[in-house]
Protein backbone atom coordinates (compact mmCIF):
# COMPACT_ATOMS: atom_id res chain seq x y z
CA UNK A 1 0.00 0.00 0.00
CA UNK A 2 1.33 3.44 -0.91
CA UNK A 3 1.72 6.14 1.72
CA UNK A 4 -1.14 8.07 0.12
CA UNK A 5 -3.46 5.08 0.37
CA UNK A 6 -2.36 4.49 3.95
CA UNK A 7 -3.15 8.09 4.91
CA UNK A 8 -6.55 7.82 3.25
CA UNK A 9 -7.27 4.62 5.15
CA UNK A 10 -6.32 6.25 8.45
CA UNK A 11 -8.63 9.18 7.76
CA UNK A 12 -11.47 6.86 6.82
CA UNK A 13 -11.08 4.82 9.98
CA UNK A 14 -10.99 8.01 12.06
CA UNK A 15 -14.14 9.25 10.32
CA UNK A 16 -15.85 5.92 10.97
CA UNK A 17 -14.91 6.12 14.66
CA UNK A 18 -16.49 9.57 14.91
CA UNK A 19 -19.63 8.28 13.22
CA UNK A 20 -19.81 5.39 15.67
CA UNK A 21 -19.60 7.77 18.62
CA UNK A 22 -22.31 10.01 17.20
CA UNK A 23 -24.53 7.05 16.32
CA UNK A 24 -24.33 5.84 19.89
CA UNK A 25 -24.86 2.08 19.79
CA UNK A 26 -25.90 1.45 23.39
CA UNK A 27 -25.17 -2.29 23.34
CA UNK A 28 -21.39 -2.77 23.19
CA UNK A 29 -20.15 -6.07 21.80
CA UNK A 30 -16.79 -7.71 22.43
CA UNK A 31 -15.31 -7.94 18.93
CA UNK A 32 -11.50 -7.95 19.33
CA UNK A 33 -10.13 -9.88 16.35
CA UNK A 34 -7.87 -12.93 16.26
CA UNK A 35 -7.05 -13.18 19.97
CA UNK A 36 -7.41 -16.23 22.19
CA UNK A 37 -6.74 -14.98 25.73
CA UNK A 38 -6.69 -11.66 27.53
CA UNK A 39 -8.86 -9.13 29.30
CA UNK A 40 -12.07 -8.54 27.37
CA UNK A 41 -11.19 -10.80 24.40
CA UNK A 42 -11.91 -14.38 25.49
CA UNK A 43 -15.63 -13.92 24.77
CA UNK A 44 -15.10 -11.87 21.62
CA UNK A 45 -17.22 -12.91 18.65
CA UNK A 46 -14.05 -12.48 16.56
CA UNK A 47 -11.81 -14.42 18.96
CA UNK A 48 -10.06 -17.78 18.60
CA UNK A 49 -10.64 -19.27 22.05
CA UNK A 50 -13.09 -21.92 20.83
CA UNK A 51 -10.75 -23.07 18.06
CA UNK A 52 -7.91 -23.23 20.59
CA UNK A 53 -10.03 -25.45 22.85
CA UNK A 54 -10.73 -27.74 19.90
CA UNK A 55 -6.98 -28.10 19.34
CA UNK A 56 -6.56 -28.94 23.04
CA UNK A 57 -9.32 -31.55 22.93
CA UNK A 58 -7.52 -33.11 19.96
CA UNK A 59 -4.52 -33.66 22.23
CA UNK A 60 -2.33 -30.69 21.34
CA UNK A 61 -0.61 -28.17 23.61
CA UNK A 62 -1.78 -24.63 22.85
CA UNK A 63 -0.46 -21.19 23.79
CA UNK A 64 -0.59 -17.68 22.32
CA UNK A 65 2.30 -15.47 21.16
CA UNK A 66 2.61 -11.97 19.72
CA UNK A 67 6.04 -11.83 18.08
CA UNK A 68 8.37 -13.84 15.87
CA UNK A 69 11.03 -14.67 18.43
CA UNK A 70 13.40 -17.53 19.36
CA UNK A 71 10.87 -19.22 21.66
CA UNK A 72 8.33 -19.44 18.86
CA UNK A 73 10.99 -20.76 16.47
CA UNK A 74 12.06 -23.49 18.91
CA UNK A 75 8.78 -24.63 20.45
CA UNK A 76 6.10 -24.37 17.76
CA UNK A 77 5.15 -27.39 15.67
CA UNK A 78 2.18 -25.54 14.19
CA UNK A 79 1.46 -21.81 13.97
CA UNK A 80 -2.15 -20.62 13.56
CA UNK A 81 -2.22 -17.00 12.43
CA UNK A 82 -5.32 -14.78 12.33
CA UNK A 83 -3.77 -11.39 11.40
CA UNK A 84 -5.91 -8.34 12.09
CA UNK A 85 -4.64 -6.90 8.82
CA UNK A 86 -6.28 -6.73 5.40
CA UNK A 87 -2.94 -6.67 3.56
CA UNK A 88 -0.83 -9.67 2.62
CA UNK A 89 2.11 -10.50 4.93
CA UNK A 90 5.28 -8.47 4.45
CA UNK A 91 8.39 -9.96 2.84
CA UNK A 92 10.23 -9.95 6.19
CA UNK A 93 7.47 -11.87 7.99
CA UNK A 94 7.12 -14.39 5.16
CA UNK A 95 10.88 -14.98 5.10
CA UNK A 96 10.94 -15.63 8.87
CA UNK A 97 8.02 -18.06 8.70
CA UNK A 98 9.38 -19.85 5.62
CA UNK A 99 12.71 -20.32 7.40
CA UNK A 100 10.84 -21.70 10.43
CA UNK A 101 8.91 -24.14 8.22
CA UNK A 102 12.13 -25.35 6.61
CA UNK A 103 14.04 -25.91 9.86
CA UNK A 104 12.25 -29.13 10.83
CA UNK A 105 10.06 -31.48 8.78
CA UNK A 106 6.37 -31.77 9.59
CA UNK A 107 5.77 -28.19 10.65
CA UNK A 108 2.52 -26.48 9.62
CA UNK A 109 1.54 -22.84 9.21
CA UNK A 110 -2.19 -22.04 9.02
CA UNK A 111 -2.88 -18.54 7.70
CA UNK A 112 -6.47 -17.25 7.96
CA UNK A 113 -7.40 -14.20 5.90
CA UNK A 114 -8.93 -11.16 7.60
CA UNK A 115 -11.78 -10.65 5.15
CA UNK A 116 -14.62 -11.34 7.62
CA UNK A 117 -16.13 -9.67 10.66
CA UNK A 118 -18.29 -11.66 13.08
CA UNK A 119 -19.72 -8.52 14.70
CA UNK A 120 -21.76 -7.76 11.59
CA UNK A 121 -22.71 -11.44 11.39
CA UNK A 122 -23.91 -11.31 15.02
CA UNK A 123 -26.16 -8.27 14.59
CA UNK A 124 -27.66 -9.78 11.45
CA UNK A 125 -28.40 -13.13 13.11
CA UNK A 126 -30.13 -11.74 16.20
CA UNK A 127 -32.37 -9.38 14.21
CA UNK A 128 -35.45 -11.68 14.33
CA UNK A 129 -35.24 -11.92 18.15
CA UNK A 130 -34.91 -8.19 18.85
CA UNK A 131 -37.81 -6.69 20.79
CA UNK A 132 -39.75 -3.88 19.16
CA UNK A 133 -38.44 -1.30 21.62
CA UNK A 134 -34.82 -2.23 20.88
CA UNK A 135 -34.99 -2.30 17.09
CA UNK A 136 -33.78 1.26 16.57
CA UNK A 137 -30.68 0.66 18.68
CA UNK A 138 -30.14 -2.70 16.98
CA UNK A 139 -30.18 -1.03 13.56
CA UNK A 140 -27.61 1.51 14.75
CA UNK A 141 -25.35 -1.27 16.03
CA UNK A 142 -25.64 -3.18 12.76
CA UNK A 143 -24.91 -0.08 10.67
CA UNK A 144 -21.95 0.78 12.91
CA UNK A 145 -20.43 -2.70 12.53
CA UNK A 146 -20.90 -2.69 8.74
CA UNK A 147 -19.46 0.80 8.40
CA UNK A 148 -16.33 0.03 10.40
CA UNK A 149 -15.70 -3.22 8.51
CA UNK A 150 -16.27 -1.63 5.09
CA UNK A 151 -14.05 1.33 5.92
CA UNK A 152 -11.18 -0.92 6.98
CA UNK A 153 -11.58 -3.05 3.86
CA UNK A 154 -11.60 0.03 1.64
CA UNK A 155 -7.99 0.75 2.55
CA UNK A 156 -6.73 -2.41 0.85
CA UNK A 157 -5.75 -2.58 -2.83
CA UNK A 158 -8.30 -3.94 -5.28
CA UNK A 159 -5.96 -6.87 -5.88
CA UNK A 160 -2.76 -7.88 -4.12
CA UNK A 161 -0.34 -10.75 -4.56
CA UNK A 162 2.47 -12.34 -2.56
CA UNK A 163 4.48 -15.54 -2.92
CA UNK A 164 1.96 -17.51 -0.87
CA UNK A 165 -1.34 -16.36 -2.36
CA UNK A 166 -3.25 -13.41 -3.72
CA UNK A 167 -6.63 -11.87 -3.07
CA UNK A 168 -8.93 -9.43 -4.75
CA UNK A 169 -12.06 -7.61 -3.83
CA UNK A 170 -15.10 -9.58 -4.82
CA UNK A 171 -17.78 -7.99 -6.94
CA UNK A 172 -20.22 -8.70 -4.11
CA UNK A 173 -20.56 -10.58 -0.84
CA UNK A 174 -21.46 -14.20 -1.42
CA UNK A 175 -22.70 -16.92 0.92
CA UNK A 176 -21.03 -20.28 0.27
CA UNK A 177 -23.72 -22.97 0.38
CA UNK A 178 -21.98 -25.57 -1.78
CA UNK A 179 -18.68 -27.37 -1.34
CA UNK A 180 -16.28 -29.18 -3.62
CA UNK A 181 -12.88 -30.65 -2.93
CA UNK A 182 -11.17 -33.69 -1.51
CA UNK A 183 -13.37 -36.39 -0.04
CA UNK A 184 -11.78 -36.09 3.40
CA UNK A 185 -13.03 -32.53 3.57
CA UNK A 186 -16.56 -32.74 2.22
CA UNK A 187 -17.75 -36.17 3.46
CA UNK A 188 -20.36 -35.76 6.19
CA UNK A 189 -20.74 -31.99 5.69
CA UNK A 190 -24.23 -30.64 5.01
CA UNK A 191 -23.26 -27.69 2.81
CA UNK A 192 -26.81 -26.31 2.85
CA UNK A 193 -26.39 -25.50 6.55
CA UNK A 194 -23.11 -23.64 6.13
CA UNK A 195 -22.95 -19.88 6.79
CA UNK A 196 -19.58 -19.13 5.20
CA UNK A 197 -19.27 -15.61 3.80
CA UNK A 198 -16.98 -14.51 0.98
CA UNK A 199 -16.30 -10.81 0.55
CA UNK A 200 -13.03 -10.92 -1.34
CA UNK A 201 -11.71 -13.89 -3.33
CA UNK A 202 -8.68 -15.99 -2.43
CA UNK A 203 -6.27 -16.49 -5.35
CA UNK A 204 -4.26 -19.71 -4.83
CA UNK A 205 -0.49 -19.55 -5.17
CA UNK A 206 1.21 -21.07 -8.24
CA UNK A 207 2.14 -24.26 -6.36
CA UNK A 208 -0.96 -24.49 -4.19
CA UNK A 209 -3.49 -27.29 -4.14
CA UNK A 210 -7.12 -26.35 -3.52
CA UNK A 211 -8.45 -28.50 -0.68
CA UNK A 212 -11.90 -26.91 -0.47
CA UNK A 213 -13.82 -24.58 -2.75
CA UNK A 214 -17.31 -23.30 -3.44
CA UNK A 215 -18.49 -22.63 -6.99
CA UNK A 216 -14.93 -22.09 -8.14
CA UNK A 217 -13.94 -19.80 -5.25
CA UNK A 218 -11.11 -21.27 -3.18
CA UNK A 219 -11.80 -21.62 0.54
CA UNK A 220 -8.71 -23.56 1.68
CA UNK A 221 -5.44 -24.18 -0.16
CA UNK A 222 -2.29 -26.08 0.75
CA UNK A 223 1.27 -26.01 -0.52
CA UNK A 224 4.69 -27.29 0.48
CA UNK A 225 7.16 -24.72 1.80
CA UNK A 226 10.58 -26.23 2.39
CA UNK A 227 10.08 -29.24 4.64
CA UNK A 228 6.85 -27.80 6.03
CA UNK A 229 3.36 -27.04 4.87
CA UNK A 230 1.41 -23.83 4.40
CA UNK A 231 -2.40 -23.90 4.65
CA UNK A 232 -4.23 -20.73 3.61
CA UNK A 233 -7.88 -20.19 4.61
CA UNK A 234 -9.90 -17.52 2.79
CA UNK A 235 -11.31 -16.03 6.01
CA UNK A 236 -12.48 -16.90 9.50
CA UNK A 237 -16.21 -17.14 8.80
CA UNK A 238 -16.19 -20.77 9.95
CA UNK A 239 -13.28 -20.65 12.43
CA UNK A 240 -13.86 -17.69 14.77
CA UNK A 241 -15.72 -17.99 18.08
CA UNK A 242 -19.21 -17.01 16.98
CA UNK A 243 -19.30 -18.89 13.63
CA UNK A 244 -18.24 -22.09 15.43
CA UNK A 245 -21.69 -22.18 17.00
CA UNK A 246 -22.69 -23.73 13.66
CA UNK A 247 -22.22 -27.51 13.90
CA UNK A 248 -21.15 -27.85 10.26
CA UNK A 249 -18.49 -25.20 10.82
CA UNK A 250 -17.15 -27.23 13.75
CA UNK A 251 -16.84 -30.23 11.45
CA UNK A 252 -14.76 -28.20 9.00
CA UNK A 253 -12.62 -26.87 11.85
CA UNK A 254 -12.03 -30.46 13.00
CA UNK A 255 -10.89 -31.40 9.47
CA UNK A 256 -8.46 -28.48 9.55
CA UNK A 257 -7.10 -29.67 12.90
CA UNK A 258 -6.61 -33.15 11.43
CA UNK A 259 -4.35 -31.61 8.78
CA UNK A 260 -1.88 -30.62 11.50
CA UNK A 261 -1.04 -34.24 12.20
CA UNK A 262 -1.02 -36.55 15.24
CA UNK A 263 -1.65 -35.27 18.79
CA UNK A 264 0.91 -33.93 21.27
CA UNK A 265 2.11 -31.14 19.03
CA UNK A 266 2.68 -27.60 20.23
CA UNK A 267 0.21 -25.29 18.49
CA UNK A 268 0.86 -21.56 18.80
CA UNK A 269 -1.77 -18.93 18.01
CA UNK A 270 0.14 -15.99 16.56
CA UNK A 271 -1.66 -12.70 17.28
CA UNK A 272 -0.90 -9.50 15.40
CA UNK A 273 -2.42 -6.16 14.45
CA UNK A 274 -2.04 -4.11 11.27
CA UNK A 275 1.51 -4.33 9.96
CA UNK A 276 2.08 -7.89 11.14
CA UNK A 277 3.91 -9.34 14.13
CA UNK A 278 7.13 -7.89 15.48
CA UNK A 279 10.31 -9.77 14.53
CA UNK A 280 12.63 -9.98 17.54
CA UNK A 281 15.90 -11.72 18.40
CA UNK A 282 14.87 -11.86 22.05
CA UNK A 283 11.82 -13.27 23.79
CA UNK A 284 9.67 -10.85 25.79
CA UNK A 285 10.52 -10.85 29.47
CA UNK A 286 7.92 -12.39 31.72
CA UNK A 287 6.25 -9.59 33.65
CA UNK A 288 4.03 -10.11 36.64
CA UNK A 289 0.53 -8.68 36.13
CA UNK A 290 -0.25 -5.74 38.36
CA UNK A 291 -3.43 -4.25 39.74
CA UNK A 292 -6.73 -5.83 38.78
CA UNK A 293 -5.08 -7.53 35.76
CA UNK A 294 -3.86 -10.27 38.09
CA UNK A 295 -7.45 -11.52 38.41
CA UNK A 296 -7.57 -12.14 34.63
CA UNK A 297 -4.25 -13.96 34.29
CA UNK A 298 -3.87 -17.70 34.56
CA UNK A 299 -2.86 -19.34 36.90
CA UNK A 300 -2.83 -16.50 39.44
CA UNK A 301 -6.57 -15.95 38.98
CA UNK A 302 -7.37 -19.52 40.08
CA UNK A 303 -4.91 -19.41 42.98
CA UNK A 304 -6.35 -16.14 44.26
CA UNK A 305 -9.88 -17.47 43.84
CA UNK A 306 -9.10 -20.38 46.17
CA UNK A 307 -7.54 -18.01 48.72
CA UNK A 308 -10.65 -15.82 48.60
CA UNK A 309 -12.97 -18.80 49.20
CA UNK A 310 -10.86 -20.07 52.11
CA UNK A 311 -10.71 -16.54 53.55
CA UNK A 312 -14.50 -16.19 53.43
CA UNK A 313 -14.96 -19.54 55.18
CA UNK A 314 -12.44 -18.52 57.88
CA UNK A 315 -14.22 -15.21 58.47
CA UNK A 316 -17.58 -16.99 58.76
CA UNK A 317 -16.09 -19.35 61.35
CA UNK A 318 -14.10 -16.83 63.36
CA UNK A 319 -15.95 -13.55 63.51
CA UNK A 320 -19.75 -13.69 63.18
CA UNK A 321 -22.04 -14.35 66.17
CA UNK A 322 -25.08 -16.26 64.98
CA UNK A 323 -28.36 -15.86 66.86
CA UNK A 324 -29.18 -13.50 69.79
CA UNK A 325 -26.37 -12.43 72.07
CA UNK A 326 -26.06 -14.31 75.40
CA UNK A 327 -25.00 -12.77 78.75
CA UNK A 328 -21.61 -13.93 80.01
CA UNK A 329 -21.58 -16.69 82.60
CA UNK A 330 -21.23 -15.39 86.22
CA UNK A 331 -17.84 -16.05 87.79
CA UNK A 332 -17.71 -19.15 89.99
CA UNK A 333 -17.48 -18.61 93.78
CA UNK A 334 -15.71 -21.90 94.50
CA UNK A 335 -12.60 -21.21 92.42
CA UNK A 336 -9.71 -21.20 94.99
CA UNK A 337 -7.33 -19.82 92.37
CA UNK A 338 -9.30 -16.58 92.30
CA UNK A 339 -8.95 -16.36 96.12
CA UNK A 340 -5.17 -16.59 95.78
CA UNK A 341 -5.20 -13.88 93.11
CA UNK A 342 -7.23 -11.60 95.38
CA UNK A 343 -4.89 -12.13 98.38
CA UNK A 344 -1.89 -11.46 96.14
CA UNK A 345 -3.41 -8.18 94.97
CA UNK A 346 -4.00 -7.10 98.61
CA UNK A 347 -0.40 -7.91 99.57
CA UNK A 348 0.82 -5.99 96.53
CA UNK A 349 -1.17 -2.92 97.55
CA UNK A 350 0.49 -2.95 101.01
CA UNK A 351 3.86 -2.23 99.35
CA UNK A 352 5.59 -3.98 102.28
CA UNK A 353 7.72 -6.86 101.00
CA UNK A 354 8.72 -8.13 104.45
CA UNK A 355 5.11 -8.21 105.57
CA UNK A 356 4.11 -10.09 102.43
CA UNK A 357 6.92 -12.63 102.86
CA UNK A 358 5.92 -13.13 106.52
CA UNK A 359 2.32 -13.84 105.53
CA UNK A 360 3.44 -16.35 102.86
CA UNK A 361 5.83 -18.07 105.31
CA UNK A 362 3.08 -18.24 107.94
CA UNK A 363 0.71 -19.77 105.37
CA UNK A 364 3.22 -22.45 104.36
CA UNK A 365 3.86 -23.42 108.04
CA UNK A 366 0.12 -23.70 108.61
CA UNK A 367 -0.21 -26.01 105.58
CA UNK A 368 2.61 -28.25 106.90
CA UNK A 369 0.99 -28.52 110.34
CA UNK A 370 -2.39 -29.50 108.89
CA UNK A 371 -0.72 -32.26 106.84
Amino acid sequence: MTSRHRREAIWLVALAAVCLILAGCRQPLEDAYGQRRGVGVEKSVNGTRVLGEMFEKAGHTVFSWRRLSPRLRQRADCIVWFPDDFETPSDEVRFWLEHWLDEEPGRTLIYVGRDFDAATWYWEKIAPQVAAGDRANHRRCLVDARLLFDVRRSGRPAEQQCDWFGDKRGPFKRDARTLAGEADWIDGIDASKLEIELHGRLLPGPNAQVLLESEGDALITSQEVGDGRLIVVANGSFLLNLPLVNHEHRKLAARLIDEVGPPRQTVVFLESDAGGPLISDEDPSATMPIGLAIFNTWPTNWILLHFVVVGILFCCWRFPIFGPTLPPEPPGLSDFGKHLDAVGELLKQSRDASYANERVRQYLETIKQTR
